[in-house]
């Protein structure tokens, strides 16, 4: 464990500096011991990759590399090659054992984007997200644990990533993918707009210590 957090926060340092690492570090004690947000639930029909072309949103960088993720032994070539990501993605092995499925990007080999895919509760359990209802036996999925390297922020990485978890769900049968958006980060809820989501309610996570509350409420049809 301490291993691991040394290499993250040693990542973290050489590629994004040290204003980063200690955001990083307050960031990590403070969500050990308190969390609130409040946040934006979003379902997404799967079968919108019919009508959404690709080039809407390539990367606006050409050279990229796209990969997917579904178990460990795929994580540990992955970065064997060079393309880390750990450093980035909390408890990989855990959720990977679960039935996760990471979504990722690299410029070069610097990594800029990763998110996670759950088609089980138990995968969604593995990601530590707020709890909200998906209904997994009736062919929804949760997508999460979205992060963008703050040096490819807007541009479009994270509509890319989500056309294709839309693509490999639709590809399995599975037609809806829910998400949760924290009413702050205007950036991504604008960035969902390319798939016309639809914005159904609103919910409230609070957890103190090993305690965890969530409440939902939908929202008024517009």
């Amino acid at each position: 464990m301490l291993t691991a957090t040394f290499c993250k926060a040693r990542r973290i340092l050489q590629t994004e500096g040290v204003l980063a690492l200690l955001k990083s570090g307050l960031r990590f004690l403070a969500e050990g011991l308190f969390q609130h947000e409040t946040y934006y639930l979003y379902q997404q029909p799967t079968e919108h990759v019919l009508v959404l072309r690709e080039a809407e949103v390539m990367p606006k960088i050409p050279d990229f590399t796209f990969k997917i993720v579904a178990t460990n032994e795929e994580a540990d070539e992955l970065e064997a090659s060079g393309l880390e990501f750990r450093y980035r993605a909390r408890n990989t092995r855990e959720r990977l054992d679960k039935g996760a499925v990471l979504f990722c990007l690299f410029v070069e080999q610097e990594l800029a984007n990763i998110s996670w895919l759950a088609m089980t509760q138990a995968a969604m359990n593995s990601l530590n997200e707020p709890p909200v209802k998906v209904d997994f036996s009736n062919s929804e999925a949760y997508r999460g644990g979205i992060w963008t390297n703050p040096k490819y922020r807007r541009m479009r990485f994270s509509q890319y990533s989500l056309l294709k978890k839309l693509e490999y769900l639709h590809e399995r049968g599975i037609r809806t993918s829910r998400v949760v958006i924290s009413k702050r980060n205007v950036t991504s809820q604008e960035g969902q707009m390319a798939f016309g989501p639809v914005k159904y309610g609103e919910g409230r996570y609070l957890r103190v210590l090993c305690a965890r509350f969530w409440r939902e409420r939908p929202l008024a049809p517009s």
